[in-house]
């Protein structure tokens, strides 16, 4: 079994409370303005564009502070951002739809900053089977607690009210707070050194690999642009139930089969490429038939094709991008690299939003359907190119 140092620890505990708090924002709270918005995809599509854009332009502000103070100062603020938006949101409560675009703007501060700091971490913490072995871990244990808190958060919304709930997440934010003082976090001369993101391409090019990281920069936009998968699903499933208990349900149950897999996966390294090949064919399948009849039973099994064989690819993804510096020997650019292509996540998703804003307009289901298909491809089409791009340069 792998050990972990205490910052890997920490960073587990950490990222778990992050997963909470982003579950609870990006579905819960999601919900709750598209239901209080008059169920307005526009609105959806605003809050979406706005958080992706401010997600990017704070990983950019995240890497120049890692890159010259220590990476979990960085956390540090985007914990104490998330503490402050779970402030608002209790204060607010009825009047959140007035407010969803500060709250979508402050959310992409929150994890700019975090998933910033935390890559780099890890990037920088481990490699190759190490990192997917992290990733699994991590993917688990987010597992684990949506298997848990979907269906509470939803029962106590839908038979009390959602100040509980943002009382209960406020504290959890709280906890998060406390956990980054487990890291501790000892500064390296590659964290020290200035942004260069100059330097970077003049690196990488020299190592001949530019026509490669171009390549895994538009895969990676791929994933960016199926963003909003999620927030649709969430849609779908509130406009065919109109209750947070059974989103809820639906989140909680696929995250039974979520858990499985991404253990599976993990162990069963023989068996991966079928598993890898079911999670591109099952959501295409799922939403072909959603296109055929956009019925309450084929909206639920496309929510759980989709969401429980998403973490496959989604592991062998981020262990590519957290160490695609590596494969190049571009360890003094590791901040760059992600950079970069955090920016293909950043230029897909806000494609996706905007489409999801013009699609709203007209609010006709059929086009909402297209649209979901549209990024369904998107996203099958982004597994099969990351798999020829390992194979080609993943040694």
């Amino acid at each position: 079994m792998r050990k972990y140092n205490s910052n890997m620890v920490g960073l587990l505990l950490i990222n778990l409370c992050f997963g909470v708090i982003s579950l609870f924002v990006s579905t819960f709270l999601l919900a709750q303005i598209f239901v209080m918005a008059g169920e307005s995809f526009v609105v959806l599509g605003l809050f979406s564009l706005l958080n992706f854009s401010f997600i990017f332009v704070f990983q950019l502000i995240g890497g120049v502070l890692c890159k010259k103070f220590k990476p979990i100062y960085v956390t540090r603020l985007s914990t104490v951002l998330a503490f402050i938006l779970l402030i608002a949101i209790v204060v607010l409560q009825d009047n959140l739809i007035y407010y969803y675009i500060f709250l979508g703007l402050l959310w992409g501060c929150v994890v700019g900053l975090f998933m910033c700091a935390s890559q780099f971490f890890v990037s920088t913490n481990s490699e190759g089977e190490s990192t997917l072995s992290f990733v699994a871990i991590q993917t688990f244990m987010f597992s684990a607690a949506n298997l848990v808190f979907p269906i509470t958060l939803g029962a106590v919304i839908y038979y009390g009210n959602f100040l509980i709930i943002s009382a209960v997440i406020l504290v959890i934010s709280v906890l998060q707070m406390l956990a980054t003082f487990i890291i501790k976090d000892k500064p390296k001369e590659e964290e020290r050194r200035k942004l260069d993101i100059k330097g970077y391409f003049k690196a990488i090019k020299r190592a001949n690999h530019l026509k490669q990281g171009i390549q895994l920069w538009f895969v990676i936009s791929l994933t960016g642009f199926s963003d909003t998968i999620v927030v649709l699903t969430t849609a779908l499933v509130m406009l065919t139930f109109n209750t947070h208990l059974s989103l809820g349900i639906l989140v909680s149950l696929v995250y039974v089969f979520v858990m499985i897999i991404s253990r599976l996966y993990k162990k069963a390294v023989n068996f991966r490429k079928y598993f890898y090949a079911a999670a591109i064919v099952l959501p295409l399948i799922g939403v072909s038939l959603l296109v055929w009849s956009a019925s309450m039973f084929f909206v639920v099994l496309f929510m759980m094709f989709y969401r429980s064989t998403r973490s496959i690819i989604f592991m062998e993804e981020e262990t590519t991008r957290l160490n695609a510096a590596k494969y190049w020997k571009g360890e003094k650019f590791i901040m760059e690299s992600n950079l970069f292509y955090e920016s293909a996540l950043a230029f897909g998703a806000i494609v996706s939003a905007l489409l999801v804003i013009i699609i709203g307009t007209f609010y006709i289901q059929w086009l909402v359907i297209l649209l979901l298909a549209t990024t369904v491809f998107a996203f099958a089409l982004h597994g099969i190119l990351l798999k020829v791009w390992q194979r080609a340069n993943v040694k």
